[in-house]
């Protein structure tokens, strides 16, 4: 559940540290100058791939679990085939970049780092992450494009991306003979189904949270900023479309008679463990809780919006990322590489289950043959990555408290959602 929702809220605690480190200059990397990551280092390459340097040993951080087995296993590979010894420390994702802060300067930090993409825009500003030059045009275009967006700031890519995490429509086959297809279709299927007094509803979701409510303001064409998410000047949270998926997510109201605080994640799972709730939206972190349900449980992409349109959901990027300051930019940018590669990556889903964001792997039969997991991909295809631009911390809060007020005062959605945008900019002003 490392990248579980939430856990964007982390980068609000660390953005003070990290613009810190960046303004006092102290022990600032050489490449931090104005904010930017230092320029690619001599790598020396050879036909068929970066060359390691002579002597070259590397420490990974990665978080406990299956994830941190994956690159255990992958760094015994990276040894024998390339002479490179690599170390395996656990070290949460989502705790590396702020870790770096202190460790970099100080010559302790892991070469590679695995982080959320929302953490780099801060990783950036502090001049903590080195540019991936590895990757070419046809490099990048084996992966999902969004995929690419995340682990990129302001046009520049600097991370390797091993797995894309976004959220989906889970449904109780033995409620639902299928997948709704729109949400009309779930609305229909409401007006026969819901009991409010046996607690019986036939869709939630975490309405006044702005990652899952997203989906249905950029489904309509909304959006946080401009620029793929990188321009905070552009907000895009109360344009017409904006206000337009708004009204709808308000006229939802009528199948989910409930206030926000009554409609949490951990309300929300417990309804659908005990088959009251027909359908709900989650991510695949959820089917671990969802082992001991006594019904079948299929994942659909979201159902279509009144507009024709498929909702946009927010995805979350997972990557490697190479330390600027590392001693051996070429081996550990090698090891990126060679740790997001296709072979490895079917392999780190057999190990993980977390989605690979690679193209060339969305007909793979071990993902074909996995339904759910193919659920994902397919809605990941409608998926934009969460901003990572420190300014987006300044983001959720205003934006919940704006969808529970349309939600359970009824109040104007414009009138929230401007109120919301205001508070934003100003608060934006204000951490500057």
């Amino acid at each position: 559940m490392l990248f579980k929702r939430l856990h964007l809220f982390t980068s609000v605690a660390v953005i003070s540290s990290l613009a810190l480190l960046a303004a006092c200059g102290g022990k600032a990397s050489p490449a931090a100058d104005q904010g930017q990551s230092r320029p690619a280092d001599e790598t020396v390459k050879q036909e068929g791939g970066l060359k390691p340097e002579t002597g070259a040993q590397l420490l990974v951080w990665e978080s406990k679990g299956p994830e941190l087995d994956y690159l255990k296993a992958i760094a015994e590979q990276f040894e024998k085939e390339y002479g490179v010894k690599v170390k395996v420390e656990p070290v949460p994702a989502i705790d590396s970049v702020k870790k770096l802060t202190t460790d970099g300067p100080a010559g302790l930090g892991a070469d590679v780092f695995a982080a959320p993409h929302d953490q780099l825009g801060n990783a950036v500003l502090a001049g903590l992450v080195l540019q991936n030059d590895v990757f070419d045009e046809a490099a990048r275009g084996e992966y999902m494009e969004s995929a690419i967006d995340g682990v990129s700031n302001k046009g520049t890519l600097y991370g390797f991306p091993t797995a894309i995490d976004t959220y989906a429509l889970y449904y109780n086959k033995s409620l639902m003979a299928a997948p709704p297809k729109t949400y009309e279709d779930i609305v229909k299927f409401a007006a026969g189904y819901n009991d409010p007094k046996n607690k019986k509803y036939a869709f939630m979701w975490n309405v006044g949270q702005l990652y899952q409510s997203y989906s249905f303001l950029a489904g309509y064409g909304g959006y946080v900023f401009g620029s793929k998410g990188t321009d905070a000047g552009d907000i895009g949270l109360n344009n017409e479309k904006a206000v337009e998926g708004a009204s709808y997510i308000q006229s939802l109201k009528q199948i989910l008679p409930l206030n926000t605080n009554d409609i949490n994640d951990n309300i929300i799972t417990g309804f659908f463990q005990e088959g009251k709730t027909a359908a709900v939206i989650n991510g695949p972190w959820l089917q671990s809780s969802l082992t001991q349900v006594n019904f079948q449980y299929g994942v659909a992409p979201l159902p279509l919006l009144p507009n024709g349109q498929h909702p946009i959901s927010f995805s979350g990027i997972r990557g490697l990322y190479v330390n600027s300051y590392t001693k051996y930019p070429a081996a550990a940018k090698l090891f990126a590489s060679y740790a997001t590669n296709k072979p490895n990556l079917t392999k780190r889903f057999e190990m993980t289950k977390q989605l690979p964001p690679r193209k060339d792997m969305m007909e793979d039969p071990i993902l074909t043959q996995d339904a759910n997991a193919s659920a994902f991909l397919e809605q990941a295809k409608y998926s934009t990555p969460m901003p990572s631009i420190p300014e987006m911390g300044n983001v959720w809060v205003p934006a919940g408290a704006a969808l529970s007020s349309l939600w359970n005062s009824n109040q104007d959605p414009r009138t929230a959602l401007n109120n919301a945008v205001e508070q934003i900019k100003t608060a934006i002003k204000t951490t500057k």
